[in-house]
């Protein structure tokens, strides 16, 4: 899926840290609390959620179980703000429209497993807004 960012990726050794620059953490980290915002929205985590959460990160990031259970502990510790995780992503993504619509699908796949709920829905509405700000409401026919 994210091909073009996979070089930002790349993992390092493990004995030193988990990611080899700030820039390529804090992608990190926004992916990673973005998508426990959908997993924490009914106030549950489903083995089905966690299980996709660790899918996403270590299929289409290259990350190993270390890197990706220390981004769930970090996401859930966190309690960031959704905008700020989403801008982040954003960040990295607004070059490819391919790479944005891959990752709503991500997404959607993510809020389907357990049954879609209206927090959920909002999440994926949100992220819609700021990966795709060209499909507003004010530009609708």
């Amino acid at each position: 899926m994210f091909e073009s960012l996979k070089s930002w990726f790349q993992s390092v050794d493990t004995d030193s840290k988990l990611f080899n620059h700030a820039d390529e953490e804090a992608i990190h980290v926004a992916l990673a609390s973005l998508l426990y915002h959908i997993i924490s929205s009914n106030h549950e985590e489903s083995v089905k959620e966690k299980h996709a959460f660790s899918k996403i990160l270590i299929e289409e990031f290259e990350l190993n179980d270390t890197q990706v259970a220390s981004l769930y502990k970090q996401a859930k510790m966190l309690k960031s703000n959704l905008a700020n995780d989403l801008e982040t992503v954003n960040h990295y993504l607004k070059c490819n429209p391919n790479l944005r619509m891959m990752f709503m699908n991500k997404l959607n796949h993510l809020i389907s497993l357990d049954g879609v709920t209206s927090e959920e829905i909002e999440i994926f509405y949100d992220a819609q807004k700021v990966l795709f700000p060209e499909l507003s409401d004010e530009e609708a026919f």
